[in-house]
C-alpha cells in the first residue's frame, strides 16, 4: 500500500495534495451539510403560530444594547495623564542653554586674546623699539553682535533637535544679553529659573491653568536678586519652560468609554428560549427576535453554512501551509495529509453517527465518541502538530454536527470534552504505543473521567442520578475505546508511513519468503551465518535502544549477494572441496568477494525490499580492508595500492548497520577460529571494534563509544555463547579401556 501511495504520489506531482485536501474538503461537508441546510419560517405578522418556535442560538439585540452603552458613555469624564518627566526635560533644556551660552563666551573671549596678541605682535614687528608698557597699551576692538550671535548659533548645531527648538525661541536681543552678563549674574538667574521651573513642574499643569501658572511663576523671580533686564530675559525663558504637562488623554479616555460600555450587560435572546407558542398570535417583537435569529431571512440563515465553508478551507489551507513552512519532503508530507484525511473523516461518520443515535432518544451518546483515538494515531505517526490541528477541527466541526438539536449548554460541554480528551492523545510519546501502556491509558481514561466530573458539577446535575452515570460510564468508555483501538489499528497504520513496519518486517521474516528460501537451498552455509549474525545484531541493538527487529530481519538478506556465487565463500564449501579462490588472482578474488554486496543491493531492489534493508546491505562492509587478498596481492606486486581492496561502501549511517557491520565481521571470524575461547574472542571483538573506530567506519552514524561498550559486551557474550569449548566425552572401547572422544 505504501508503494502504490508514493506511486500515485510521484505520478500527480505537485497536484496530490491540493487534490487531496479538496476531495477530504467535499466529504466533510457533505457528512456535515445536513446540520447547516439553510431552513426558513413561514410566519407572518399577526397570524396564529402553527407551532411553537424556540431560538435556534443566543443572539443578542444589539440595537437595545447599544443604546444602553451610549446613555453609560455619557457619564464618563474624561481622563488627563500627567507627564511627570516634562519638569527634569525642561530643566534639561534651560541647563544646556545655559552651556551654551558659557561655551560661546569662553570661546569669543579666546579669539579676542587671539586677535590682542596678534596686534600685539604686529606692532613690535613695526616698530622693534616699541616698549613692552606700549605693547601692553595695544587695544583691539571686541567681537561684534551678530559674530557672538554667529558663533552661538554655530553651537546650537550639536544640539539635538528639542533642544534647539526650544533655544531658538528666545530673540536675539535677548541672547545678546546673555552673552553680555558677567559669570555671576548667569549663574545666578539660572539657579533662579531652574528653581522656578521645578516648582512649578512639579504639579499638573492643564492647557487652561498655562497662562496663570506662568503668570504665578514670573512673580516669582520678583524675589530673586536679579536686575531689572536680567528679570526680562530669566521671564521670557520661565514663559518658555514651563509647558502643559496634564494633557488630555483621549487614548485612555476612550478606553474608559469602552470599559465602562463593555460592563454593559447585552439584551440577549437565549438558545432554546421560547419566541412564539404555538396558538399564539405573532407580534411585532417576536418578529424582531425572529429576524435576528435569522430565521426569517433566507441570507442570514446561511450564517451556518459560510461558517462551516470557512471552517473547512480554513483546515485545507492550514495543512497545506504546513508542509510549506517546514520545508518537508513532499513525498513525506502528502502521506501525511493522506492519513489525516482518511482519520478526520472516518472520525466524523462516527460522530454523525453517534449525533443520529443521541436525536433518537439516547441521551449524553456524544460523550462515546473516541476523540482521544484521532490524536493518539496522528501524533504517533504524522507528528504532534497535525495531532494538535486534528483536535482543534475535531472539536469544531462537533459544534456543527450536535448544536443544532442539542441547546447552548450541551454543546458547550460536549465540545469542551472532546478538546481535553483528544488533546491528552496529543501526550504520548512518538514511540510504539504498547510500549507506553500505562501512561497513555491514564492520560486518555483517568483525566477524561475528571474532565466529565468537572462539567457534570458546572452542570449542577444531581450526582446520583441516571444522568451523570451515563456520562461518566460514556466518558471512561470513550478513553478505553481510543486506547485500545490506537493499539488494534497501529500496526495497520504503520505499513503506510514506516519501511520498517512490524507487519512488513514480519512477513519478510518468514523463512519461505523466496530469497530465503533461495539462500537456504542455494547457499546453506550464508544462511546459517546469516542467521547467527541476526541473533547477535538484535541483542546488541535491543542493548543501546535500537530497533531490533528490523536489525534481525536487516539481517537475514544481507548477504543475498553471495547467492550469485555461493562456493566462492567458504561457509558454502562441501567438506573436501578445494577453494576456488585457488585458482584466482587476489584481483579476480576481490571482484567477486566485493560483488556479494552490489549484487545483493541489485538483487533487494529488484525484490522490492523496503530502502532501509538495501540500505543494510550495502554498508553492512563499510568501506573497510579485505586484508587477505591485499596481502596476497602486496607480496606479489609492492605497488598495490590499499584503496584498491577497500569494499565501496557507504559507511554505517545508523546504529543498527553499525552494530550489523561488527556482528557480521565477528561471527564470520570467531567460527573460523579453531579453539575459541572467551579471552580470545573477547580480545578479538574488543580489537575489531577498535580498528573499525580507528578506520572511522562509525564516523557518519550516531553510535556513540559508551554504546559500541555495550554492543562489545552484548556480541561477546553471544559468541561465547555459542562457540563454546566442548568437553571431550570418554568412550569404552571393545577391550575395556576409556578412549577420548569429542
Amino acid at each position: 500500500m505504501r508503494r502504490n501511495l508514493i506511486r500515485l504520489q510521484k505520478k500527480m506531482g505537485k497536484l496530490y495534495i491540493p487534490s487531496i485536501l479538496l476531495l477530504t474538503s467535499i466529504i466533510l461537508f457533505s457528512i456535515m451539510y445536513s446540520a447547516v441546510k439553510p431552513k426558513a419560517l413561514d410566519i407572518e405578522l399577526f397570524q396564529v403560530a402553527e407551532e411553537t418556535i424556540r431560538a435556534n442560538a443566543t443572539v443578542e439585540d444589539t440595537e437595545k444594547t447599544k443604546a444602553n452603552k451610549e446613555t453609560v458613555a455619557t457619564t464618563v469624564s474624561p481622563v488627563y495623564t500627567y507627564n511627570a518627566d516634562l519638569k527634569d526635560i525642561q530643566t534639561s533644556e534651560i541647563e544646556i542653554l545655559f552651556a551654551t551660552l558659557d561655551e560661546t563666551i569662553q570661546e569669543a573671549n579666546k579669539i579676542y586674546e587671539a586677535d590682542l596678541k596678534e596686534a600685539r605682535k604686529k606692532a613690535s614687528e613695526d616698530n622693534s623699539s616699541v616698549s613692552s608698557q606700549q605693547l601692553s597699551e595695544v587695544k583691539v576692538a571686541e567681537l561684534a553682535d551678530d559674530e557672538l550671535l554667529r558663533l552661538f548659533k554655530e553651537k546650537l548645531n550639536n544640539l539635538d533637535d528639542s533642544t534647539t527648538a526650544f533655544i531658538e525661541q528666545f530673540p536675539d536681543w535677548a541672547i545678546l544679553d546673555l552673552l553680555a552678563a558677567d559669570e555671576a549674574s548667569l549663574t545666578s538667574m539660572k539657579e533662579s529659573i531652574v528653581s522656578v521651573v521645578s516648582e512649578f513642574m512639579s504639579q499638573p499643569i492643564k492647557s487652561e491653568e498655562l497662562n496663570e501658572v506662568k503668570l504665578e511663576a514670573n512673580n516669582n523671580l520678583d524675589y530673586s536678586d536679579l536686575d531689572s533686564d536680567m528679570q526680562r530675559v530669566a521671564g521670557l525663558i520661565v514663559d518658555n519652560a514651563i509647558v502643559e504637562n496634564n494633557s488630555y488623554n483621549e487614548i485612555a479616555t476612550e478606553q474608559e468609554i469602552e470599559e465602562a460600555m463593555a460592563n454593559v450587560q447585552p439584551s440577549l435572546i437565549l438558545q432554546g428560549q421560547v419566541i412564539i407558542q404555538e396558538g399564539h398570535v405573532v407580534d411585532s417583537n417576536n418578529m424582531h427576535q425572529l429576524e435576528l435569529l435569522g430565521l426569517l431571512d433566507n441570507n442570514s440563515s446561511r450564517q451556518a453554512l459560510y461558517g462551516l465553508i470557512v471552517l473547512i478551507f480554513t483546515q485545507a489551507l492550514l495543512l497545506f501551509y504546513l508542509g510549506k513552512t517546514r520545508k518537508e519532503n513532499r513525498i513525506e508530507h502528502g502521506r501525511q495529509i493522506t492519513f489525516y484525511s482518511i482519520i478526520m473523516v472516518i472520525s466524523l461518520l462516527l460522530m454523525k453517527g453517534l449525533q443520529l443515535i443521541q436525536n433518537a432518544d439516547v441521551e449524553y451518546i456524544g460523550f462515546l465518541y473516541p476523540a482521544a483515538l484521532v490524536t493518539i494515531l496522528l501524533t504517533s505517526f504524522g507528528g504532534r502538530r497535525f495531532g494538535i490541528l486534528a483536535n482543534g477541527f475535531t472539536a469544531a466541526f462537533s459544534i456543527f454536527i450536535f448544536s443544532p438539536d442539542s441547546g447552548t449548554s450541551f454543546s458547550i460541554i460536549l465540545v469542551l470534552f472532546y478538546l481535553l480528551s483528544g488533546m491528552m492523545g496529543t501526550m504520548i510519546t512518538r514511540t510504539k504505543i504498547t510500549n507506553q501502556f500505562w501512561s497513555s491509558f491514564i492520560w486518555v481514561t483517568v483525566f477524561n473521567a475528571l474532565f466529565i466530573s468537572s462539567f457534570i458539577l458546572y452542570l449542577n446535575i444531581h450526582l446520583w442520578s441516571q444522568q451523570v452515570f451515563l456520562m461518566v460510564i460514556y466518558a471512561l468508555s470513550s478513553g478505553i475505546i481510543s486506547y485500545f483501538m490506537a493499539v488494534l489499528l497501529s500496526p495497520y497504520v504503520e505499513v503506510i508511513f514506516s519501511e520498517n513496519a512490524v507487519l512488513t518486517l514480519t512477513e519478510l521474516s518468514n523463512p519461505n519468503n523466496p530469497l530465503l528460501k533461495e539462500l537456504l537451498t542455494k547457499a546453506p552455509g550464508t544462511y546459517h551465518h546469516s542467521l547467527m549474525v541476526a541473533n547477535l545484531s538484535a541483542n546488541a541493538v535491543g542493548a543501546i535502544g535500537g530497533d531490533s527487529l528490523f536489525a534481525r530481519v536487516a539481517c537475514y538478506y544481507h548477504d543475498v549477494g553471495k547467492l550469485r556465487h555461493s562456493l566462492f565463500f567458504i561457509e558454502n564449501l562441501p567438506p573436501g572441496m578445494e577453494n576456488p579462490h585457488n585458482l584466482l588472482t587476489p584481483f579476480e578474488s576481490k571482484e567477486i568477494i566485493f560483488g556479494h554486496v552490489s549484487e545483493g543491493v541489485k538483487m533487494l531492489e529488484k525484490a522490492k525490499l523496503p530502502q532501509s534493508i538495501i540500505d543494510i546491505c550495502a554498508q553492512h562492509h563499510g568501506t573497510t580492508l579485505m586484508k587477505f587478498f591485499y596481502v596476497v596481492a602486496k607480496e606479489k606486486d609492492d605497488t598495490v595500492a590499499e584503496s584498491d581492496f577497500r569494499y565501496p561502501g557507504p559507511n554505517p549511517q545508523t546504529k543498527e548497520a553499525a552494530v550489523i557491520n561488527i556482528a557480521d565481521s565477528a561471527e564470520a571470524a570467531v567460527r573460523a577460529m579453531s579453539h575459541p575461547t572467551k579471552e580470545t574472542i573477547e580480545n578479538f571483538v574488543h580489537n575489531l571494534i577498535n580498528g573499525r573506530i580507528t578506520d572511522g567506519q562509525f564516523n557518519e552514524c550516531s553510535i556513540s563509544l559508551q554504546e559500541l561498550k555495550i554492543v562489545e559486551k552484548s556480541i561477546c557474550e553471544g559468541l561465547n555463547g555459542t562457540f563454546h569449548s566442548r568437553i571431550e566425552y570418554p568412550t569404552l572401547k571393545k577391550n575395556d579401556q576409556l578412549s577420548v572422544k569429542e
